[in-house]
């Protein structure tokens, strides 16, 4: 996968920032994390901060577009390719990052924030956000030959709702909560199936 972002030198000012800002906003409790912190953590003023980052919100931005970059590649299915293994292991690939403690934490922070920022809403997703990407995976060539998906976006939205099921808001409000691995793949290997039953040509 290609970088979604051009990687700053390691002693960079703004990796110095981002590295404190993943330590302070992801990592530690949720009371400490404010930009007076990060600069604290960074040894930097806030006006060096605000610098490199124009707002908190393009900072947040900035993490959430390293958070998806770290997910990795997901390359369409090869013809002779098993669809349901394959499916199956992008699914529960997927939904193991986003559950992740760093995730949610991020995620936790993004909604919290939303009332301040309103721009958080209105801001565009990253490319190659989850549900982007298995929609991508769900169009490729060689499932829409074996398997009828009319909308590729929607089936994916699906897939991660017959998974996540009723952890999602455990793990929004719930400091330090888990999605057990066993749960995930239990889960997303029975998703996969009955979808795959549903959409067969």
């Amino acid at each position: 996968m290609q970088a979604l972002e051009e990687a700053a030198p390691a002693d960079s000012p703004r990796e110095r920032i981002l590295s404190a800002a993943r330590k302070i906003f992801l990592d530690g409790p949720p009371e400490q994390a404010t930009m007076d912190a990060v600069a604290h953590q960074a040894g930097m003023s806030k006006k060096t901060i605000y610098r490199e980052f124009k707002s908190q919100v393009e900072l947040l931005g900035a993490l959430l577009f390293e958070n998806v970059a770290d997910m990795g590649a997901f390359p369409p299915p090869k013809q002779g390719d098993d669809i349901e293994l394959e499916l199956f292991g992008v699914l529960a690939r997927m939904v193991t990052h986003f559950t992740s403690p760093r995730s949610m934490a991020l995620a936790r922070l993004i909604i919290s924030e939303v009332r301040r920022y309103p721009e958080l809403m209105n801001a565009s997703k990253p490319r190659g956000f989850p549900r982007e990407m298995l929609a991508n995976w769900l169009s490729s060539p060689v499932v829409r030959a074996k398997y009828m998906i009319e909308d590729a976006d929607d089936a994916a939205a699906m897939l991660f709702g017959m998974v996540m099921q009723d952890s999602g808001f455990k793990l929004i409000v719930v400091n330090n909560a888990t999605m057990p691995q066993h749960q995930i793949e239990d889960r997303a290997r029975r998703a996969v199936k009955i979808f795959l039953r549903g959409v067969q040509r």
